[in-house]
């Protein structure tokens, strides 16, 4: 991608954004405000914190899907079949994301974490803090993902970079997985303290 083309995704990116941006920053504060003091991973709270931020996550992983659906459209119309595969790869990555949202290990409907009331302000916090850092790999692939729309809306976009940012995306949303994973693994090493 050349310099031209960057600095014009970018300053295109800063107009769009005013609204979204302001909807990606409620969206953590709405979780923030949710965990506020870390209170919500008390015992008696936490299905429900559990259940409101793993609602955020599957938000954001139906908003991803959405997109990703558009890019498809969009480059299989445009013949490139190489990143057309790559967005069908991150799709099926966030499609697991989805199921291990859904199916998370505290989303059982009789808790396994009678302990976790006791679990001292310090690991409240890091699993606080792990749960707003899946969210912002999340929407750190939401910002890129909205520069890959941008890009290939473009009919002359190089496919090389497309195929870059789709590869990057899938990266991304790869990654968010793989945090998420570890937060139910997070949980059940928290309770065998």
């Amino acid at each position: 991608m050349t310099t031209f083309d960057v600095r014009t995704l970018k300053a295109n990116r800063v107009e769009q954004q005013g609204m979204e941006l302001m909807s990606l920053g409620s969206a953590i504060s709405g979780v923030k405000a949710i965990m506020s003091a870390y209170d919500g991973y008390e015992r008696k709270r936490f299905l429900d914190t559990d259940f409101a931020v793993r609602e955020e996550l599957r938000r954001r992983t139906d908003m991803l899907t959405d997109h990703l659906n558009r890019v498809h459209d969009r480059l299989t119309r445009h013949e490139d079949q190489d990143a057309a595969s790559e967005v069908r790869d991150a799709k099926a990555t966030l499609t697991g994301l989805a199921a291990d949202v859904q199916f998370a290990i505290s989303s059982a409907p009789t808790s396994a974490h009678t302990s976790i009331g006791r679990l001292g302000r310090s690991p409240r916090r890091q699993l606080v803090n792990h749960d707003l850092r899946t969210l912002e790999m999340l929407v750190s692939a939401t910002r890129t993902c909205n520069d890959l729309l941008e890009l290939s809306a473009t009919s002359d976009a190089p496919q090389e970079d497309v195929q870059a940012l789709c590869a990057r995306v899938h990266d991304q949303v790869g990654r968010a997985r793989n945090h998420l994973r570890e937060r139910n693994m997070f949980i059940v090493g928290l309770m065998k303290r």
